[in-house]
């Protein structure tokens, strides 16, 4: 039996298609859910004592009395101690007690029908099946989807159909009356038997399934949200907030890759490696920290992507995923970027030289041109990037800011998508590594 129910609950769950992260935070909602409605018991139970209490007058013996009064309190018990067992959080006990709550919700609904049948049912069984309290099987069912959790609806509906099968056989067992009247069905003493054993379990089977999908359908929603806001915050690291929103409307944007025109930025700290060998690894950590953010914020503030940090080294690149729809404003984005990290790090340097530490110096480079964008990686790790000859260059014009004494070095190519400007001074030819022929760059003059 035990393996029968362990296939079952294979089938009906899927918690192994969720991310880990989704199982943690469906099992607490889960566990959020067994509270509301062992809350909700309490109204029904309080809704349930109001209706046994207007009824009194149709109650005329003892017994009567002790079945209604004593159902309710049974009722009662059950709920305080499955509220006790959530309280003490033991894992297997409350996922125990679920299962017998619910069977014993519905005995009782089962025990409340049978008193009635013998106190007023004259001898027929048939209202038995007739009987209005049938419709109280609805308040286990109804609450077991609190839990998002399939299986309890599915045994809540067992446990109705097991009980609806007893009382069908006791019917049929003592020659109950039968016929195809509904006047007589309705209003008299005969039984149709297609109602009673298609048309009751079907309506009860399908608000279960109805229950189900709902269950169903409600974790899907909650898992695309999840991963929604997961893309959302992984993006964020390398976005900015407005991009974000863009991306996450157009998923195919970085789902493809493609070649386009686009401006890369390259920045790095002098003397790193010297000044990081003689630093606390704490210190350098806080030190790495609050320098990036600065830097991200430039980046971000002009629409700029973070293509990744290497080390003290930042690649950042303007025109992705989409470039912009004016020529040469990803050049200037990427520009007017690099001016506010120098900004941002004399900002810094004067923290830094306030609590007695030496400032640093940075130097920049910055290269437009064609280059392969989109999603690189394996499946388990994939990465937005660019790759390319531009990249390359972007790179080596930034090593050369400490040849020419710059901190913000551009390619022809920029300068001139800018704009010319006469801030910039054209500095002697130089050959970049891995390059054949001489290059002009051009020197930021301006001090920050």
């Amino acid at each position: 039996m035990t393996s029968f129910w362990k296939k079952i609950d294979t089938k009906i769950s899927f918690k192994n298609k969720l991310s880990p992260t989704m199982i943690v935070l469906l099992e607490e909602e889960e566990r959020n859910g067994a509270k509301v409605a062992n809350q909700f018991r309490y109204v029904i139970g309080a809704a349930m004592t109001v209706s046994i209490i207007a009824n009194l007058p149709n109650i005329d013996t003892i017994w009567g009395y002790a079945v209604n009064f004593g159902a309710l309190f049974f009722y009662f018990v059950n709920t305080y101690f499955h509220a006790y067992i959530l309280r003490c959080q033991h894992e297997y006990w409350v996922k125990k007690y679920e299962y017998i709550s619910i069977f014993f919700d519905n005995f009782l609904v089962s025990i409340t029908i049978l008193n009635w049948y013998l106190l007023k049912g004259d001898g027929n069984p048939n209202f038995i099946l007739k009987n209005p309290v049938n419709a109280f099987y609805l308040l286990p069912l109804s609450l077991s989807m609190f839990q998002f959790r399939i299986r309890l609806v599915l045994f809540s509906f067992l446990c109705f159909f097991f009980a609806h099968c007893i009382f069908l056989i006791y019917t049929f067992y003592t020659g109950t009356p039968v016929g195809y009247d509904w006047y007589k069905y309705v209003l008299g003493d005969e039984l149709i038997v297609t109602d009673a054993i298609v048309t009751r379990p079907i309506i009860y089977f399908s608000l279960a399934i109805c229950l189900s999908y709902g269950i169903y359908r409600t974790i899907l929603m909650l898992k695309r949200l999840a991963n929604a806001e997961a893309q959302k915050t992984s993006l964020a690291r390398y976005f900015s907030p407005d991009l974000v929103e863009e991306i996450t409307s157009q998923p195919d944007v970085i789902q493809s890759g493609r070649r386009q025109k686009v401006t890369v930025l390259f920045s790095d700290i002098r003397n790193f490696t010297k000044m990081s060998e003689s630093m606390d690894p704490q210190d350098l950590s806080t030190f790495l920290t609050e320098y990036r953010s600065g830097m991200t914020k430039a980046v971000f503030h002009f629409g700029g992507t973070l293509d990744k940090f290497i080390g003290d080294a930042v690649m950042a690149t303007f025109g992705t995923p989409l470039p912009a729809g004016v020529p040469g404003l990803d050049s200037r984005n990427a520009v007017f970027s690099a001016k506010r990290m120098l900004a941002e790090l004399k900002k810094f340097n004067l923290e830094r030289e306030s609590e007695g530490k030496p400032g640093i110096e940075i130097g920049i480079g910055i290269h437009t041109g064609e280059v392969f964008a989109g999603n690189i990686g394996t499946e388990e790790r994939m990465e937005y990037t660019v790759i390319g000859d531009t990249v390359n260059t972007a790179s080596r014009i930034e090593s050369a800011c400490k040849k020419v004494s710059a901190h913000l070095l551009v390619s022809e190519e920029v300068w001139a998508e800018i704009g010319k400007p006469d801030d910039f001074r054209q500095t002697e030819s130089i050959l970049l590594a891995g390059k054949e022929k001489q290059v002009n760059l051009y020197k930021w003059t301006e001090e920050v």
